[in-house]
């Protein structure tokens, strides 16, 4: 008898350390599981944020050449006229990121804002998309009233 109590002792501690080592194994998963979660998060958020900051940019230069009236090839404005010069590395570094060089890029590929000869920009209108056609009258009409 004494040696079936101690066999079943045996047995007993045993599986019990066994169900100890699979929850650790089962806690450790799960913790990786949310760090993975949470950079995924992360980075989905940083992309969004970048996206968003890059449209609200080219709503703002859309809206500068609306300004400077540097729709047609006789207005055409320097980038230094426009505000739109790039900054030197002092001011980048003083500054938080400004977007609108960047979006600047993206029209001028879209061939919405183009390039005179003289280095000269100007807005083609009829090329921009409808929603930015509708923001422009958006803004318009806040500003009247």
């Amino acid at each position: 008898m004494r040696c079936s109590i101690g066999m079943r002792t045996v047995h007993e501690l045993y599986c019990s350390r066994k169900r100890k080592e699979s929850s650790l194994v089962t806690g450790n998963s799960i913790m990786v599981f949310l760090v993975l979660i949470v950079m995924v998060i992360a980075l989905g958020g940083s992309l969004y944020v970048r996206t968003w900051l890059t449209r609200r940019a080219i709503f703002k230069v859309v809206e500068i050449f609306y300004q400077h009236h540097a729709l047609e090839m006789k207005g055409a404005k320097t980038r230094h006229e426009l505000g739109l010069e790039r900054p030197d590395f002092v001011q980048r570094m003083m500054r938080p990121r400004d977007y609108k060089q960047y979006a600047l890029q993206i029209l001028i590929k879209r061939e919405i804002i183009l390039e005179d000869e003289e280095g000269k920009l100007y807005m083609v209108e009829e090329r921009l998309d409808q929603n930015l056609r509708s923001k422009r009258k958006d803004t318009l009409s806040h500003h009247r009233s």
